[in-house]
């Protein structure tokens, strides 16, 4: 028996018609180009994906080596390899795919994708305005150009690496889910992913998110958490959480990593696990 692959109850496409692949993923990925470099014969792709409001989740394997091009679109798409190895290419810059070697392909600017016979990975694709509207909300700041994010992610950083521990096991919560998804679930996941996003990565904003060096208090990591006990069945936003202890949200989120080693949002998912959702 066939393992089943990840986000297989989400499925956009089975086929070995590579025409029948294309016209899938045009549904989803404003119509790429893709070409199979490796045998016809062992093209045969898989391509499932889960649509969470303004971020979808896919996973995809070929069969067969291949080469996809990407127009300029408005998400941001990080790639996560499982296995086989490839390349992202971006204008004059490139960068290597395997297992634990991360990608971002831009919103602004066409991109093509290089893959092995073996590949597989996950994806994170992110809508630009959910990313200008969290990153205003983190900073304060206008956004006035265009968000540009580097091609490598440097997983020193504590938000990249949560990122990188935190999709395989949100993908795995995902292939036993079934739709519709409760709507505080919805908010608290794309909050968690899109802070984690921005915070993870170098862009053209990082020093807004940086310049912050008040942490928040002992005391206020405290007064969120109960907060959160008090009001786990109700959507909590960070914003809320940052206007109710006078800090901001990166402020917020780098004193519960320090005091307790975890997100504020994944606290509130812990909350929420209890029976009751409210009590320690």
């Amino acid at each position: 028996m066939a393992l089943l692959k990840p986000l297989h109850n989400f499925p956009l496409v089975r086929s070995r018609d590579i025409e029948e692949v294309r016209e899938a993923m045009a549904r989803v990925y404003s119509r790429p180009v893709l070409t199979p470099m490796g045998s016809a014969d062992g093209f045969k792709a898989t391509v499932n994906n889960c649509q969470i409001r303004s971020i979808h989740l896919a996973y995809a394997t070929y069969g067969t080596d291949v080469e996809l091009d990407f127009p300029a679109h408005g998400v941001f798409s990080q790639l996560f390899p499982i296995r086989g190895t490839g390349e992202v290419v971006r204008g004059r810059s490139s960068a290597a795919l395997s297992p634990g070697a991360s990608a971002i392909a831009s919103a602004g600017a066409p991109h093509s994708v290089h893959l092995s016979a073996d590949y597989e990975h996950l994806v994170m694709r992110v809508d630009v305005q959910s990313l200008i509207d969290k990153l205003r909300a983190l900073t304060g700041a206008a956004i006035d150009e265009p968000l540009q994010i580097d091609l490598c992610q440097d997983f020193k950083h504590p938000a990249a690496l949560m990122l990188l521990d935190y999709l395989p096991l949100l993908v795995a919560t995902l292939t036993e889910a079934c739709l519709p998804f409760p709507d505080w679930w919805v908010a608290q996941t794309e909050q968690f992913l899109t802070t984690l996003f921005l915070c993870g990565h170098r862009h053209n904003y990082s020093h807004l998110l940086e310049n912050d060096v008040r942490d928040a208090s002992l005391r206020q990591v405290r007064q969120v958490e109960e907060y959160v006990e008090a009001n786990a069945q109700q959507v909590i936003t960070l914003e809320d959480l940052a206007a109710l202890t006078g800090v901001s949200v990166f402020s917020l989120f780098r004193a519960f990593k320090k005091h307790r080693d975890y997100s504020p949002l994944q606290f509130l998912a812990r909350v929420r696990s209890r029976p009751g959702g409210t009590s320690r």
